[in-house]
């Protein structure tokens, strides 16, 4: 009888034993890590997430003395393509004491260069150092153009606005600038630096996260509202190692744009890059800050979701956006568009396609990716590290 007991307490033990089991087996399935809670899927499966590729073009490539950069999002009137894009020939710099040229094409890789859109102002005028990274805007049967400006007294760049009945100009620019820089912060000898550079002169006083500068003004029709997004940069020691997004919108394409209460919508980002998707915008944020090479995706255009990670983005893409400009509610992405490779000394054009485009099959094997696995810095400068011009050709 004994013996019986003890049998039916064993059993009784280990069948609690492997109902515990069967419950931590399924209490598991439930569970789920911090890293899936975050993200649950893969790369392949997510409509935002691409990987891009780069061919050369004809017209707007590697020009001796020449730089083209920042190149606007590209539009098609007719059958023309047309982009704007930073024209300059100083050998200091590659974006400042430059004018805005455009060109057209009817295939996308090869390009006429047409000659400048934006000039400029005379001596004395609020951009009369400078006027560059542009962006275009199609409204109200007009073409507009944003882009950066600077003078030779002034350190801290502001935004400018030109229009045109036609993609080909003339263009005529609004008497005053549309955007600003917010006022606090102080430099050093701020308005006696003329061409010297902004790093180069002493911060007295830190300012807010666009007192130093606002870039890349892009405009984006949303709700039947004009949406400006712009890059800011502080006054202050890290002014060009942190960088975020602003908005500024208006009710009318010339403005006024009234900055969003909000600001900054995003804590990282270099070139602005937003177009429509779905009811929504989605955004791709490019280096600096900390969630740098990621897609995102609004709804009502102030708050900002991380949808996936990128690798090797365009450097100051320009893409082709059919809606860009329509309002649909339905935007359906792109899958070409242009980009710069930059460097001190040159700085030309090339394109780059994707599948940022919806119901688009993704190309997502590695063979077609050369970048995987490389070292930028050795891509920048070879020689320095011992693949001399022979290995890169191929003849060792």
């Amino acid at each position: 009888m004994r013996k019986i007991k003890i049998i039916v307490v064993l059993v009784f033990i280990l069948s609690s034993f492997c109902n515990a089991q069967e419950i931590n087996v399924k209490k598991s399935k439930i569970q789920k890590s911090s890293a899936m809670q975050r993200f649950n899927g893969n790369d392949s499966d997510n409509e935002l997430y691409t990987r891009f590729r780069y061919t050369p073009i004809n017209g707007l490539g590697y020009e001796k003395g020449i730089h083209r950069r920042d190149p606007s999002s590209i539009i098609k009137v007719g059958d023309v393509f047309y982009i704007w894009y930073t024209y300059c020939k100083d050998n200091k710099s590659s974006w400042l004491n430059a004018d805005i040229w455009y060109a057209i094409s009817k295939d996308g890789a090869n390009w006429e260069e047409k000659g400048p859109a934006v000039k400029r102002g005379k001596k004395g005028a609020w951009d009369d150092y400078s006027v560059f990274t542009a962006n275009i805007l199609v409204a109200e049967g007009k073409y507009y153009l944003t882009y950066q400006a600077r003078t030779f007294l002034e350190q801290r760049n502001v935004v400018g606005m030109a229009w045109s009945n036609s993609p080909a100009g003339p263009w005529t620019k609004l008497p005053n600038p549309i955007l600003k820089t917010a006022s606090d912060g102080v430099l050093k000898n701020e308005h006696k630096l003329g061409f010297t550079n902004v790093l180069e002169s002493a911060t007295l006083v830190d300012g807010s996260w666009d007192s130093g500068a606002v870039h890349d003004p892009g405009v984006i029709v949303f709700n039947g509202k004009y949406y400006m997004y712009y890059k800011g940069h502080p006054i202050g020691e890290k002014m060009y190692a942190d960088s975020k997004w602003g908005l500024a919108t208006a009710d009318k394409p010339e403005g006024p744009y009234l900055k969003s209460a909000f600001n900054p919508v995003t804590n990282s980002g270099h070139e602005v890059w937003m177009f429509p998707w779905k009811t929504g915008m989605a955004a791709i944020v490019d280096w600096a800050g900390p969630e740098k090479g990621t897609v995102q995706y609004t709804e009502d255009g102030i708050n900002f979701e991380v949808i996936t990670i990128l690798e090797d983005i365009p450097p100051a893409g320009g893409a082709y956006i059919a809606d860009k400009f329509l309002d649909t509610k339905d935007g359906q992405g792109f899958d070409w568009g242009l980009c710069h490779y930059g460097r001190s000394d040159w700085t030309f054009l090339v394109r780059f396609e994707c599948d940022l485009k919806r119901e688009k099959v993704k190309k997502l094997d590695w063979s077609q990716f050369k970048h995987y696995s490389t070292i930028r810095d050795v891509m920048l400068n070879p020689e320095k590290f011992g693949v001399t011009s022979e290995i890169l050709q191929g003849k060792k």
